[in-house]
Order: C-alpha cells, then structure tokens, then sequence
C-alpha cells in the first residue's frame, strides 16, 4: 500500500475532499498535488495564491515540507486543513 485516503478541509472555500495521497513522498510535493487536484475539484473556485501550509485538524500538527508522508502521524482517515 503506498497511498493513503486523507480528508482535506479547505476553510477558504469552506468544502471537504477525500484524497488519496503518496507516502513516499514529501509534504511538499503532496501539498502541490493536493492544491492542482483541489483545484480541479472545485472547478476553479479554489486558486493557489503563494505558500500555503497543511495542518493536522486533530492535533493542529504543521507538517514540515522535507518530511516524507510515511514519517508523520497522516494515516488512512486522517483529516488535514489545507491553508
């Protein structure tokens, strides 16, 4: 198994999506998959503006973008915030 499906809360549209995400690979390049698929998603209604960060809605965890997925706390039903 190398995905995980995590629930992404976007406050800034105010919707919810369910997503299957890489745990061999880095926050960073997770968040920019999750921005282009939030984006299509939403058909448009979301747009990435600059730096944007991904928080754990459980425990308000900041993941690090140098962090591979697999060494953090983000499993299967993980629900994350997309800021």
């Amino acid at each position: 198994m190398n995905k995980v499906l995590v629930n992404i809360y976007v406050p800034l549209i105010e919707q919810e999506y369910n997503l299957f995400i890489p745990v061999n690979r880095k926050i960073g390049l997770v968040k920019k998959i999750i921005g282009h698929s939030i984006v299509e998603l939403s058909d448009g209604n979301y747009q990435i503006e600059g730096y944007f960060n991904l928080y754990n809605k459980t425990t308000n965890r900041v993941y690090d973008d140098d962090t591979y997925v697999i060494n953090t706390d983000i499993r299967n039903g993980s629900k994350l915030i997309l800021l």
